[in-house]
Order: C-alpha cells, then structure tokens, then sequence
C-alpha cells in the first residue's frame, strides 16, 4: 500500500492516542496497559522523556496517523573508557488493519539510514519477547542479543495489592495465593539519616552519583547536570496535566550529604476489570559507599512511604531493572511476566568495536523506551 513516512517535530497527541488505544491498549488490557487513550498523558509522556526528536518517524495514510517508530538518541560509555553515541529504540505501533504490509519494516529501515548518516554509533531495543518485535529486529534486521533476558520487578502492596490483581486482572487462585508470599511490605530499617523530598540544590549530588555508574556498570548513559534538571521538570508536569492519583515524586537519601536519589511517578493502569494507579520508579542510584544493608533499608523506607501516602497504589515497579537488581530482589520485589531482549546493531565501525568489547553484559544503566 502507499503511505506517506513523515518526521514527528510536533507531536499530534490525540491521533497518537488513539494510534495507541487499538494497539498498546487493546493489547495489554488483560495484564495492564498505561493510559494512551488520555492526550493529556501522551503529552506529558513525551515531553517529559523525549526532547531530542530527530528520529520520530511516523505512516500516514492521507491524514490518517497509522504506524509509528520512535528514535530517542543518548550517549554512552562503555568499561568507563569509551563513548559512543545511540539510538534508543521504541514505541513501534502500526494498526491492526494495516499491518502485516512491510511498514514497521520500512519505518525501522528510514531510521537505520538516517542513523547511518548522522553520528550514530549503535542502535539498541528492549523488545517483549513474544510479540514479535524482537524476531523482527534479529531476523530481517541483524540486530544481534547481548544480554539475557531481562524483566520489570514489582512489589505487589499488601492484601490490597493482591485484591486488585485478582479482582481486575482476574488472577488464578493458586497465582493469588502464591502471590503472598511476594506482597508483604519490607521492614527493613534506615542505618542511618533520613529519607526526605529532592529539592533543586540536591541536583548537583544526584548528577555526580548517577554518572558514578559509568565506573560500576559495563554500559552507562552519560548524564549532563541539565538532563537531570529537564528530567525532574519535565516529569512533575503529570501532576498539572494530569493530577490525583497521578504524581511525580523524588526522593532522596539524606545523612550529611545525598547518598541516594528516587525518580518516581504513580500513573493509572487499566485492566478489562477496572483500573489502579501504580507507581513506577525510574532512576535509583546510590552513592558508592552504600553498603547492600542499608540498600534494603532505604528501598524499604520508600515502599512503607508509598504504602501510607498512596494507598490506591496496588504495586511499585522498577522500570530500570538492569542494575541495583540484587536489592530489588532481597525485598521479594518479583517479575511482571514479561521477558525483554537487550538487541544491538551497530551502525559504525567505532560502534561495533565498542559493543564487541564484551560478548554479552551482565549490568548496565541506560534509557529504556517502551
């Protein structure tokens, strides 16, 4: 079929919605599925994590919006020694009725070329296993796996928790029942300090310990102070567009000097059944000289936070799973179900000598786009 390949500057919200609703939405409502089909969330979603838009590629039929790719470019640095540049890929959706005609292939394949042409080094995805995404990638595209498979890791809250799951998302008896033993809500304690809200002069400490991670994960992104700055501001717009229950907040961990940083927001999920808000943490960094003990206890403080402040919140996940996971996982926080590839393909010479360094990478610390 004709279709017209045309680069997003400017974002249309509605039609991306509604792009969304016959494919995210429809798809995920049995397990959970985020909330496309509000504009109001599609604006806040890309204005606060998508600034650089060179690589936003979209189908149009006439002037019906059909299939979307979207490109995000970041930099990293491999071993703490080389920096490249990337493109993160995701948030490919064609509509049902148009797909299976070559245009997911076409969109990739425009952005494969510009990449080409621009000074991209790698382009890398996490892809659902299972939903063809990632076949397509590795099989018609040479995008080659260096990692295994990966998860989100949540912690359901409490018997709540596990009523919403069973009531909304209509969980078996033997998964609810096994799910006891993964909802109950850490005691861990403090060691030391105090757990307070992030205010504008803790910018510069976040800033120095999230790009620490260059030195103790094989791939880091490389942060400048003001990404950090755009990140906190443009997340905190959900609480204007959006409101209660969803809400943006930081925490950090104080004794003297800031020794952690969250980055957390509560969205709304939808299920056939019904709908709750989640809280999904994004950036948590600890400075170097944390001990795993007092990992837990932080982590710990934060969901006892949640649990007394957000009550609706049926569960907390991490959707940057790919460090810090042995504390995430001494605190029962458990996998969602679903399995993602970490795909590469490079797109210079100087990005395939950086990513061949290791023949698979065990920790890392970069963007991740739906």
């Amino acid at each position: 079929m004709d279709f017209e390949i045309k680069i997003l500057e400017e974002l249309p919200y509605e039609e991306i919605s509604g792009l969304y609703i016959k494919t995210y939405v429809e798809k995920y409502l049995e397990r959970g599925a985020n909330d496309w089909e509000n504009p109001k969330y599609t604006d806040w979603y890309f204005n606060a994590y998508h600034h650089d838009r060179r690589f936003f590629y979209s189908a149009w039929n006439g002037d019906q919006l059909i299939a979307t790719m979207f490109g995000s470019p970041t930099r990293l640095k491999i071993d703490n020694e080389v920096e490249i540049n990337a493109i993160s890929l995701g948030l490919g959706a064609t509509l049902p009725e148009f797909q299976r005609q070559g245009i997911q292939k076409t969109l990739i394949q425009r952005l494969i070329d510009d990449a080409k042409e621009s000074d991209t080094d790698i382009i890398y995805a996490f892809p659902e296993k299972g939903l063809g995404g990632n076949e397509l990638l590795k099989d018609h595209f040479n995008f080659k796996r260096y990692m295994k498979n990966q998860e989100h890791y949540i912690k359901v809250m409490g018997d709540y928790g596990r009523k919403i799951l069973r009531d909304y998302r209509g969980l078996n008896v033997v998964l609810a029942k096994l799910l006891i033993l993964y909802s109950g809500i850490p005691e861990n304690q403090l060691e030391r300090g105090e757990i307070r809200d992030g205010e504008e002069n803790d910018i510069p400490a976040v800033f120095d310990i999230i790009n620490s991670y260059q030195r103790r994960v094989q791939i880091s992104q490389v942060w400048k102070e003001e990404h950090v700055r755009e990140e906190i501001e443009g997340a905190r717009r959900i609480d204007e567009l959006l409101g209660p229950p969803c809400g943006y907040y930081w925490k950090v961990w104080d004794d003297g000097k800031v020794l952690a940083s969250f980055f957390m927001r509560t969205e709304m999920i939808h299920f056939a059944q019904g709908s709750a808000p989640i809280a999904l943490v994004s950036e948590t960094i600890f400075n170097e000289e944390v001990t795993e003990p007092e990992k837990l206890g932080v982590i710990a403080t934060v969901v006892r936070w949640v649990r007394d402040n957000l009550p609706d919140v049926f569960t907390i996940q991490s959707t940057q799973p790919q460090y810090e996971l042995k504390a995430w996982k001494d605190l029962k926080f458990i996998d969602d179900t679903s399995t993602y590839e970490f795909l590469v393909l490079p797109t210079s010479p100087e990005g395939e000598s950086a990513i061949n360094r290791h023949k698979s990478y065990k920790n890392i610390f970069m963007p991740y786009h739906r």
